[in-house]
């Protein structure tokens, strides 16, 4: 994990991350002193989750024509770009009649970020020694926790002291920064790539659907994917909007215990960044445990939710529905690494993303819609029952999260 490549290609992240949330922390300052509604802030999410998808869907036809390492250099600097100009707006322009434009830059940033996900994810295992890639992802969650953890109390300071339009200029420091290491991580490993005597269209449209066509056709994949979609759904339940009226109606608590539930959840995800770090080697001999017991844990943790009115217990359960998170999550993610060919890991990491964000908006509607005709209670209950049959599907298949399946799009070592 020493190699220079990917310390830059950390390190950019982590000032990506950063700007993030406090280019986020700004905009919903902003339209909450522009227009006071929750409505347009609940936008903001909506419009970045929407650009997200369709930047996925379109991912493979951008990763089968440019280097990985100089898609995620491009993609930063475009994000850049366009923050640069959002600034200008923000300090000039920002009115609430022109609050329709601010979700124009909203979704452009989010649209270049979708390249940035799948990109990443496909070059970290070119970047380490396939033996240390348990420890270089739980190296990675470690720091995206900690990068959450610290950035949205600072960013709600640096807000309350500064004002939301210098926020939004430091994140776009922060995004030059990020763009820099992007542009200085040195490629360890060339892609190897095949010239078809098929039209364009046709190459285009091939590399559009490989990520669907492998997962579809490797058993394993299909099982992570699937069970992967049904956990996005049911873990709408920790938005805000679904927390908030959770902590007020079943734990009848004060609207900081949000604050707190969340805090704890994210703690639970950075003790098992850490863990997982620390113990890499076990992780990676028990990959499959980890994850078929990582989701039975976390559908007894959200069950145990519904039937909770104790907020103390709420918090310590948030943490340990963090912390089971993590750990299942690492250990896919270097199932996935470990097995998937090189060449098709960023297309795949794209087709599960695309799935993901179309079931977690969804989701996020629909969850609303009951919420307010049942209340929260039920929703976790609902949870509840999805976290349940992803488990029961992870169990009873648990023989395809075997390694080095003889598959298309599965390495063979």
């Amino acid at each position: 994990m020493g190699k220079t490549s990917f310390r830059f290609l950390w390190t950019g992240q982590t000032a990506a991350n950063a700007g993030d949330i406090l280019y986020i922390a700004g905009l919903i300052s902003v339209l909450y002193i522009i227009t006071g509604s929750a409505v347009y802030m609940a936008m903001l999410p909506f419009f970045s989750m929407a650009a997200r998808f369709l930047s996925a869907l379109i991912a493979p036809l951008l990763l089968d024509r440019f280097q990985l390492e100089k898609l995620l250099a491009v993609s930063q600097l475009g994000k850049t770009a366009v923050l640069f100009v959002l600034s200008i707006f923000l300090h000039f322009y920002m009115r609430e009649d022109t609050v329709s434009i601010l979700f124009i830059f909203v979704i452009a940033i989010a649209f270049l970020d979708g390249w940035a996900s799948p990109a990443r994810n496909a070059l970290l295992p070119r970047l380490v020694e396939k033996n240390e890639l348990v420890k270089a992802n739980s190296f990675i969650a470690v720091i995206d926790q900690t990068v959450q953890l610290g950035m949205w109390p600072l960013g709600a300071v640096l807000v309350s002291i500064i004002g939301a339009t210098w926020v939004v200029w430091i994140t776009f420091i922060l995004y030059i920064l990020s763009t820099l290491f992007m542009l200085m991580i040195v490629r360890t490993e060339k892609t190897k790539r095949k010239n078809s005597s098929t039209g364009e269209e046709e190459n285009q449209f091939k590399g559009f659907k490989e990520g669907w066509k492998t997962i579809w056709t490797t058993p394993y994949l299909l099982l992570i994917s699937v069970t992967e979609v049904i956990e996005s759904s049911a873990n709408v339940v920790w938005i805000a909007a679904i927390m908030y009226v959770y902590v007020a109606e079943v734990l009848h608590a004060g609207e900081a215990w949000w604050g707190y539930i969340n805090a704890s959840f994210f703690a639970g995800l950075l003790i098992g960044g850490i863990l997982g770090l620390k113990y890499a080697q076990l992780l990676e001999s028990h990959i499959k445990r980890i994850i078929s017991a990582g989701a039975v844990v976390l559908a007894l943790v959200t069950l145990v939710f519904g039937f909770l009115d104790n907020a103390f217990i709420a918090l310590f359960l948030s943490a340990v529905f963090g912390f089971a998170s993590q750990l299942k999550g690492i250990a896919q993610q270097t199932l996935i690494q470990t097995n998937v060919r090189e060449a098709l890991l960023p297309k795949v990491y794209s087709a599960q993303e695309a799935a993901y964000f179309a079931s977690f908006g969804v989701s996020t509607l629909l969850f609303g819609y009951l919420t307010d005709l049942h209340g929260a209670r039920f929703i976790f209950f609902l949870s509840a029952g999805l976290l349940l049959l992803s488990s029961v599907l992870l169990i009873l298949y648990r023989g395809l999260l075997e390694k080095n399946q003889h598959l298309p799009g599965v390495k063979v070592t």
